[in-house]
């Protein structure tokens, strides 16, 4: 509700912070943002002087809002200071690590753009890594089912590809393989039905021949 409340109230009225409340929250100093300014100014309040709950619960919403703002160490200065005075939230666990995280991205980005190198194996990729790991094995049960569907879907896809190239080349064998085959019996058909022919022919002429002379025995008698 408070969220809500402050956002329609940032949307309405433009918000300057009085010099009294940015000496004591000096983070605030040339910040411009409505809904930062808004959660400051609840604050400095002194409706909520003593109200000592809601103005834990509002630093925590500047500490959020510091952070998707972008201002990764005002963030994390918040929530060190918050700490110090014994205020324990999960929210500030994750603004801590989202804080964090954009640091070390705007880090490497400035790394890769603008120096031109990589990680070194000697000391920023091992912190890199345990840093992965970690995050790995601090996958919940639901991200991690998740994770372990993803990763049968990769095989199982991996799988159809790997049998979708099986049948490609065997299909690209068979075609090759196909002519040689009508080739051979073009070839070969031919000869054998020649030389059925010349025997069938040559058996024919025998018998021809053999009834010819057969038939009169006396023919060459007759022809003297």
């Amino acid at each position: 509700m408070i969220m809500v409340s402050q956002f329609t109230f940032a949307d309405d009225h433009r918000i300057e912070l009085k010099k009294g409340c940015i000496q004591d929250y000096p983070l605030v100093t040339d910040e411009t943002d409505p809904d930062l300014l808004n959660i400051y100014s609840q604050i400095c309040d002194k409706k909520n002087k003593k109200n000592i709950e809601l103005k834990n619960e509002l630093s925590i919403q500047a500490a959020q809002r510091f952070q998707q703002l972008g201002k990764n160490l005002k963030a994390l200065q918040l929530v060190d200071s918050l700490r110090k005075q014994n205020i324990q939230h999960t929210a500030l666990t994750d603004v801590s690590f989202l804080a964090g995280v954009g640091i070390a991205q705007s880090s490497l980005q400035h790394m890769r753009n603008h120096e031109l190198r990589y990680l070194s194996p000697e000391m920023t990729y091992p912190a890199a890594k345990k840093l992965s790991e970690s995050i790995r094995t601090s996958l919940g049960i639901l991200d991690a089912s998740a994770s372990k569907v993803e990763m049968q879907s990769i095989a199982k896809n991996k799988k159809s590809i790997k049998e979708a190239s099986k049948k490609l080349s065997s299909s690209h064998y068979s075609n090759n393989k196909k002519p040689q085959l009508s080739r051979a019996k073009s070839i070969n058909i031919p000869p054998v039905k020649t030389s059925v022919k010349a025997s069938t022919t040559a058996i024919k002429a025998q018998n021809t021949n053999s009834t010819a002379s057969g038939s009169s025995p006396f023919s060459s008698f007759k022809n003297n």
